[in-house]
């Protein structure tokens, strides 16, 4: 073998070399071995059985999983069990001890079905604002009427009156 074969297999070894540092990346173990000694392993072992998961749910947190202690399980505001996976956003309810969905399940259609209603309600509401405002315009006119009746029974009545007063006077003499 010569110089420039030697070279050649030199640069085809640093190529591969080059080409498989690139492409594998180190990879965390799986699993890991402890030495620990009785007491540590009875210190991790009590550890273990005070400690589980539980879904915090308070008015900072809609709903997440926070590893506590046991006799916190339960109580505010941590919930046993997981809110279903069907519900959107969820929230615990702790008056009625149930997951709920902070985003509402209002769909599309719900949605459509509601502003139709509203749209029919506010039409039913004009309809009756117009009526309204009709009777009222009646009751206006008809209480203005009223007093022009009112007004020109006080002008006979004073003209009546007056001309008695003119021929009461004549009559006594």
């Amino acid at each position: 073998m010569n110089n420039q074969d030697t070279n050649q297999t030199v640069k085809q070894t640093e190529t591969v070399a080059n080409d498989q540092s690139t492409t594998v990346a180190p990879t965390a173990p799986e699993t890991v071995k402890l030495e620990l000694s009785a007491d540590q392993v009875e210190i991790v072992q009590d550890l273990l059985s005070e400690y589980d998961y539980a879904y915090r749910s308070d008015r900072e947190v809609d709903c997440k999983r926070e590893l506590v202690r046991r006799d916190k399980i339960g109580k505010y505001p941590y919930v046993a069990e997981p809110a279903d996976p069907s519900i959107i956003n969820p929230a615990y309810d702790w008056v009625n001890k149930k997951w709920y969905s902070k985003s509402g399940s209002t769909s599309l259609p719900e949605i459509a079905q509601a502003v139709k209603d509203l749209q029919s309600d506010q039409q039913a509401g004009t309809t009756q604002n117009l009526a309204l405002t009709k009777a009222v315009k009646e009751l206006s006119e008809g209480q203005a009427n009223q007093n022009k009746l009112l007004a020109s029974m006080q002008n006979l009545m004073l003209t009546i009156a007056g001309s008695q007063k003119t021929a009461a006077p004549a009559s006594d003499k």
